[in-house]
């Protein structure tokens, strides 16, 4: 539960006399809890997110306010009030104080003495009550979208009509539970027009503790940005509004890692989409992606073991999977497994028998266009055992590998055993 200073601040400011002083760039900033705080000796406890009121009571030394405002930056807190009139004047802020809040984006608000800060709070407190609400509903309703562990499957041989039409065109196939949760949220005028799901990989799944604090620093670190961020099986999801016909600017990835409990950051992102029924379509597109990223699909010569955690955070877009975005919507795995053993079993039951290495001359082979020359390099052979290979590869297959067709049809062959390796680690992966 959280509310933007901004938004609080346009209905709130004339009722309670509030006054911006500095640090108009953290306006965007959001609070979580409204406190009042005199000894800087307890911000220690705040947890960040924090809007602090002050009277200045404890306001004994000369750099009290300085050192005050240090502390509260320090601790990530929202915004600081201080109640002026009796402890504490405008007088005594100072340009350094001033300077430090405009430098940090740290927004430093004055009210008057007269000003009942129970009222404040009072206010605060509800508010922050009706946000939590608000918010929990919404992400009970997307988790219940999300889940199509119950989707219907129509009968062999038979076509079943989408529960949803779908406003993108494609048909949507959902569960009353989901068609039930699609129709709440956009009564509750919870309708994107164009966004993009994210998923992250954080190791483990995270607690109801542990997921709340992690909302609160991201949430921090993507300020201003149009999203919602919420946990589908204790996994952060960004749900993201993007403009018209427009990329979005990136996620501030590092901003993200530094505050995630594991030392890097992985994530799948899934196409734009334009029909919040997609959304359980978007979740899949964002799990195929991130298990691209953590395979290694993507990135050459990693089809068979699973690289090693990345050093950085990274992001892996959907539609950088190329061919594998079929594979990945594919629904019969069965099919693309006979695929792969039709083109390839042959080569592979040879290599086992006679430790040779013909399926990967044949794939580097089909990468270089059929230069003999450039297979042999990459298989560190001599020119002449590359081509005895390829005939050979000719002989068991029965294949002549001149067509564009025929090599198409093997080098997809490779990209299923791929895909199938990937799919594979992933299954290996210890439960979270």
């Amino acid at each position: 539960m959280a509310i933007q200073l901004q938004t609080f601040l346009q209905a709130a400011h004339a009722r309670y006399g509030l006054r911006l002083l500095a640090g108009r760039g953290g306006l965007a900033h959001e609070f979580t809890w409204a406190c009042l705080l005199e000894d800087i000796g307890n911000a220690g406890f705040l947890r960040g997110g924090e809007l602090v009121i002050t009277t200045g009571l404890a306001a004994l030394q000369e750099h009290w306010l300085r050192d005050f405002v240090h502390a509260l930056e320090g601790r990530q807190a929202a915004a600081l009030i201080l109640n002026t009139g009796k402890y504490l004047r405008e007088s005594d802020i100072t340009d350094e104080v001033r300077a430090f809040c405009e430098a940090h984006s740290f927004p430093l608000l004055l009210m008057p003495w007269q000003t009942h800060i129970a009222d404040l709070m009072q206010e605060v407190c509800a508010l922050l009550m009706e946000q939590a609400q608000k918010e929990r509903r919404t992400e009970q309703l997307l988790c219940a979208l999300l889940d199509d562990t119950a989707a219907p499957k129509p009968p062999a041989g038979e076509t079943v009509l989408p529960l949803y039409p779908g406003a993108s065109g494609r048909p949507v196939l959902l569960t009353g539970r989901q068609l039930a949760a699609l129709r709440e949220l956009t009564e509750r005028g919870f309708h994107p027009r164009r966004f993009t799901l994210t998923v992250f990989d954080l190791g483990a799944p995270l607690a109801p503790p542990e997921d709340a604090d992690l909302s609160r620093r991201w949430r921090r670190a993507l300020a201003g940005l149009p999203l919602q961020l919420f946990f589908f099986r204790g996994a952060p999801l960004l749900l993201r509004e993007l403009p018209e016909a427009q990329e979005a600017d990136a996620l501030p990835l590092a901003a993200l890692a530094a505050a995630a409990p594991p030392p890097a950051l992985l994530g799948g992102e899934s196409d734009p989409h334009t029909d919040l029924a997609a959304l359980p379509a978007a979740y899949r597109e964002a799990r195929a992606a991130l298990i691209a990223a953590r395979t290694g699909l993507c990135t050459a010569g990693a089809a068979q073991a699973p690289p090693p955690e990345p050093a950085a955070p990274a992001l892996l877009p959907f539609r950088a999977l190329g061919v594998y975005r079929l594979l990945f919507t594919h629904p019969d795995r069965a099919l693309l497994r006979a695929y792969a053993e039709e083109h390839l079993g042959a080569l592979h039951r040879y290599d086992a028998a006679h430790h040779a290495r013909l399926a990967e001359t044949l794939r580097h082979y089909l990468l270089t266009g059929g230069s003999l020359a450039q297979t042999a390099a990459r298989t560190y052979t001599h020119r002449n055992t590359a081509g005895y290979r390829i005939r050979k590869v000719k002989e068991l297959t029965h294949a002549t590998l001149a067509a564009t067709e025929e090599r198409f049809a093997y080098l997809l062959a490779f990209a299923v055993e791929r895909f199938e390796a990937s799919l594979a680690a992933e299954e290996r992966r210890p439960p979270a």
